[in-house]
């Protein structure tokens, strides 16, 4: 598949107000984290690195959180931007996660999703993940999948 979304990797202050500005509607359903820019530079200080994920490059469809601790490659991204859903770019994400973590020679994702989102559960299933039993969060509502990866 060739991808049709553009991934950047959000560095500067104006880069991380980009991705926090891009439409705040788009994630009523995230509830992972909360969205707002003090939550994302909590996040980044707590190493996750914050990608954009674009189409065109300048439309942002989703914002997606990354860090590697100890070999494994953690992830997590809210919801696709509910008027570009049914694109692919879900996939697009999950095949993203994989390129980095062979390039980084990780040899496990590991993918934080919220335990109720049934597109994100499914999309797990579909991609080769597995529930490995970990929660987090308040009321256990966060659950860990994991994915082996191959050479």
């Amino acid at each position: 598949m060739t991808s049709s979304l553009t991934f950047k990797q959000s560095q500067s202050e104006q880069e991380i107000l980009d991705v926090y500005n891009f439409n705040m509607e788009i994630f009523t359903e995230s509830t992972d984290f909360g969205w707002s820019l003090d939550d994302i530079k909590s996040e980044i200080e707590n190493n996750w690195q914050l990608y954009s994920a674009a189409q065109a490059e300048d439309i942002i469809v989703a914002a997606l959180f990354m860090k590697i601790d100890k070999g494994v490659l953690y992830t997590k991204n809210t919801p696709i931007r509910l008027d570009y859903q049914g694109n692919g770019y879900s996939h697009e994400i999950k095949e993203f996660y994989e390129d980095v973590a062979k390039k980084n020679k990780v040899k496990t994702i590991v993918n934080i999703c919220p335990a109720d989102s049934f597109r994100m559960i499914s999309l797990n299933e579909r991609h080769g993940y597995s529930k490995t039993g970990k929660t987090y969060g308040e009321n256990n509502f966060l659950e860990e999948w994991e994915k082996k990866i191959s050479k």
